[in-house]
């Protein structure tokens, strides 16, 4: 099995990337200590979303953000509104060690555009 440490699941070995998130996939478990990738919050939208990949990015800081609302490819397209009435909700992961210092930098730049994973 190879396993996603961004997605933290577990693949067929014939995979390569993860179909999740397109990270590269490694031989493991959830278990290893390179798997250390944490749920740091929400956004509420995908423009704020493309901004903070970009801004952590700028900060050195690996980050990895999920749709979790019908948007898909570089552009995406909102399928959420024809069924609901709910914000688009992305999920942006980064390593363990750099909780801190990326949640100080989402405060900074979204302010109330994005919301912290509670522990």
């Amino acid at each position: 099995m190879v396993y996603c440490q961004v997605c933290r699941t577990e693949w067929e070995e014939s995979l390569s990337q993860c179909p999740i998130c397109g990270r590269e996939l490694r031989e493991g478990t959830d278990t290893d200590e390179e798997a250390s990738w944490v749920l740091l919050g929400t956004i509420v939208d995908k423009v704020s979303a493309d901004f903070a990949r970009e801004v952590l990015k700028s900060y050195e800081i690996p980050a990895v953000v999920i749709s979790k609302s019908g948007f898909f490819g570089d552009i995406g397209v909102p399928l959420h509104p024809f069924y609901s009435s709910k914000s688009a909700l992305f999920e942006v992961s980064v390593p363990s060690v750099h909780v801190e210092e990326a949640a100080e930098v989402l405060d900074m730049t979204l302010g109330d555009s994005w919301r912290r994973e509670e522990k």
